[in-house]
């Protein structure tokens, strides 16, 4: 868009081959931007982004491939920052797997060794309330975990 602006077609000409439909104004409806771009949560919010600076760049006479070029330098931004937060909290959930998976495989290990663990666990006495608790602080722990990812998640 902000390309075919300095090109020097019109904004609403420019507005109509990069949206698809046709656009009667310099600056377009929201619902036309997210339906060309999608109707996904962050999509949504560029589409809005991208209206309002329309919206700016056509009262104020500010102009608007700048506009533009600065949106769409905010969007490449965010994207690269939720990669880099993704690629960050990866090592992290994936020691929470494990962690949790540890427990089993303990019981698998003791079982293939002849401890016999689930009959320790399933007798009805010390092992089985050692058992619960055991389930209980690790379903705590992943519980514990999730939360913190959550907030280190959360902008």
């Amino acid at each position: 868009m902000a390309a075919q602006v300095r090109a020097g077609v019109p904004p609403g000409t420019a507005w109509a081959g990069v949206l698809g439909s046709p656009v009667d104004r310099q600056v377009p409806e929201l619902e036309v931007v997210v339906a060309a771009v999608g109707g996904a949560s962050d999509q949504r919010a560029r589409a809005r982004a991208v209206v309002a600076g329309a919206h700016v760049a056509a009262e104020t006479g500010a102009p608007l491939a700048d506009v533009l070029e600065h949106l769409a330098d905010a969007a490449a931004a965010d994207a690269e920052q939720a990669g880099e937060l993704a690629a960050a909290l990866a090592g992290p959930r994936a020691t929470a797997r494990v962690l949790t998976s540890l427990p089993v495989l303990g019981l698998l290990v003791g079982s293939a060794m002849g401890a016999r663990p689930w009959q320790v666990l399933t007798d009805g006495g010390l092992g089985s309330v050692l058992g619960m608790t055991g389930v209980a602080l690790v379903l705590a722990g992943r519980a514990w975990v999730g939360a913190l990812l959550r907030r280190a998640a959360t902008p």
